[in-house]
Order: structure tokens, then C-alpha cells, then sequence
């Protein structure tokens, strides 16, 4: 299994006529090189956008000039779940997606946001590489989505425009944006706020206008999209983990010649080595500058979150997911 990286959207999906069209037969003709998409929602500079470009080189330099991909980020051709219906179609070849809205094509993978399901991301991807992940995989395979890996999406956190958050008790009364997936807005809710769900390309200006009060994400994400400028507290809740998934059309894939598709995979595996580390890294350094734009950060005990959380474990067992499943995670 190779590694990958994924994104978010937000902005209008593109018409179907302006997709490259791609050979999907029996192998790409000798001299000629395709052109691929890959839309996701971040900003130019962001992890997604480091992840992107270096798998686009990559691919590009291990295709033998075969494939060449362009980047189209901040949401430029769609929202989150429209860029990942557009893969699903082929009018777009590739997508880098945070894990979360994949809820909405298949319901196993609210087990990846369970709140403090994982000790750490090295867990989780050892999970992602092993029998979690190919199970993940074949159900995503059957709505045409291949998924080239998993990559560093960093820990999400509360930030809002009220107070710190230093126990559960602090989230009561406020509304709080979530990515459209039921576990994270269950979250929330749980610890006594409002949830909201809301495409990211979107929460910016509802911080701004005052029709939230507040968001949870990843500080990967919180700082690239400028929302020190409108928030003014930060709590380090690390309330569950986040991933990012690049995705491409199944049947693109699978119409590719065996040479092809193993610079795809290689591309992914080894532009998701730098993809991790450089989330890892700069993760303290946004921290840093936020700080130094004035937000408040705090870091409360998080016994009291796992706690109140863990109610919302047993919701999903049975339901979302089979039991064996969420075992494997959790023995």
C-alpha cells in the first residue's frame, strides 16, 4: 500500500466539458503525455500544497515526463464533497482530501475521527498501512475512488472568539464549525457546543460575520487559512486526529500500463515521506505565530475530554462499523 495526501475544498464545481480527457484503455500511447488535475482547498504554501507539488514532480520525473499533473488549491474547483464526486466521475483525476468527508461515501471512516481512538499518528498510519487501511481501501474502490494513501493532516483543536477551553464545560453555548462528518460534529455536541458543519472554504468570512463563533481543525490548517485574524483563543483539545487522503479515479487507474502505474504509486509513497515530516514540523512554528498575532493558546488536562468523549465510541460500534473493526484499532 502506498502512502498519500489529500485536501479540502471550497469553491464551485467545474463543468464537466473542461475535464482533460484521459485514455482509460489498455495503456497510454507511446509519445503522448497526459495531463492531470489535482484540486484540494488549501492555500499555496500550506502542507497540502508542499505534498502536491512534490508529488507532482515525482510523478513527473518517474513517469518519464508521461503524466504531468497541475495544482489547482484554495477550493478552486470545488467544495470538499463536489471535488470528491468529480473524482469519483473522472472530469477531475485527483484530489487531496481531509479524511473527514469521506463519511458521506462510506460510513467505516468515521472510525478514523472516534475522539482519542489513536495514541498518536505513528499508530494510526502503522493502522493505515496494515489490514485497517486495505479494509478502508476496498470500500472506497467501490464508489471508483482509488486511494493512493493516508498522509499527516496534524490534531485538531478548538479556537473561538469567547474564551479558552480548558474543560467541557467551556465549549457550552458556543457554535462551532466541523467538517460535514457526523463524529465530528457529535464531538461538539457532546462536550456541550453547537455544532455546525460547513465546507472550510467557507468559515473565514462565517468567523468574520459572526455566524459561528468558533472552529475545530488541525493548526496545519487554522494558520494557512488566516483565522488568527479572527479568532482570539486556541485549546489544545487534540481531540482526535486528522488525515489527509489523495484520491484518483479508479478506472483512470486501473487503464494505466503497469510501468504507469507504479510511478504513481511511488510518487505518492515517497511524496508523502516529506508530506509527514513537514506537517510535523511546522505545526510548532504556526503555533508560534499565532501566538504573536495575538490569539491565546491554552493546554488543558485532557483526561476530562477523553472522559466525556468516550460515550461516542459505543454510538458507532455496530453502526458505522463492525466491532471486529474498531478492535483491530483500539487491542
Amino acid at each position: 500500500m502506498s502512502l498519500g495526501l489529500a485536501a479540502c475544498g471550497g469553491g464551485s464545481e467545474p463543468e464537466t466539458d473542461a475535464a482533460t480527457d484521459v485514455d482509460t484503455g489498455d495503456g497510454q500511447p507511446a509519445g503522448e503525455t497526459q495531463s492531470w488535475r489535482l484540486a484540494h482547498c488549501c492555500a499555496d504554501g500550506s502542507h497540502f500544497d508542499v505534498g502536491a507539488e512534490r508529488f507532482a514532480e515525482l510523478l513527473a520525473e518517474y513517469s518519464d515526463g508521461a503524466i504531468e499533473v497541475e495544482i489547482f488549491p484554495d477550493g478552486q474547483l470545488g467544495q470538499e464533497t463536489e471535488v470528491i464526486q468529480s473524482v469519483q466521475r473522472g472530469t477531475i483525476e485527483l484530489t487531496f482530501i481531509g479524511h473527514d468527508p469521506l463519511a458521506q461515501f462510506t460510513e467505516t471512516t468515521t472510525l478514523l475521527s472516534l475522539p482519542y481512538v489513536f495514541e498518536d499518528h505513528d499508530h494510526a498510519f502503522e493502522l493505515l498501512e496494515g489490514e485497517l487501511g486495505e479494509h478502508l481501501e476496498q470500500e472506497l474502490s467501490a464508489s471508483s475512488l482509488h486511494v493512493l494513501g493516508w498522509g499527516h493532516n496534524g490534531a485538531r483543536v478548538y479556537t473561538n472568539n469567547e474564551r479558552p477551553i480548558e474543560e467541557p464545560g467551556d465549549l457550552q453555548g458556543l457554535r462551532i464549525r466541523s467538517p460535514e462528518n457526523p463524529v465530528n460534529l457529535a464531538i461538539t455536541d457532546t462536550l456541550g457546543g453547537a455544532g455546525v458543519a460547513m465546507p472550510y472554504g467557507d468559515v473565514y468570512s462565517a468567523l468574520q460575520q459572526g455566524t459561528i463563533d468558533g472552529q475545530e481543525n488541525a493548526v496545519v490548517n487554522i494558520a494557512p487559512a488566516n483565522l488568527q485574524e479572527v479568532q482570539d483563543y486556541m485549546s489544545m483539545t487534540h481531540h482526535l486526529l486528522s488525515f489527509t487522503v489523495l484520491l484518483v479515479n479508479e478506472d483512470l487507474l486501473a487503464g494505466l500500463d503497469a510501468d504507469l502505474r507504479d510511478a504513481v504509486e511511488r510518487a505518492a509513497a515517497d511524496a508523502m515521506v516529506e508530506q509527514r515530516s513537514h506537517s510535523e514540523q511546522v505545526t510548532d512554528e504556526l503555533i508560534a505565530q499565532m501566538e504573536e498575532a495575538g490569539v491565546e493558546v491554552n493546554w488543558p488536562d485532557l483526561d476530562a475530554f477523553r472522559e466525556a468523549t468516550r460515550p461516542i465510541h459505543d454510538r458507532y460500534i455496530g453502526e458505522a462499523f463492525d466491532e471486529d473493526l474498531y478492535d483491530l484499532v483500539t487491542r
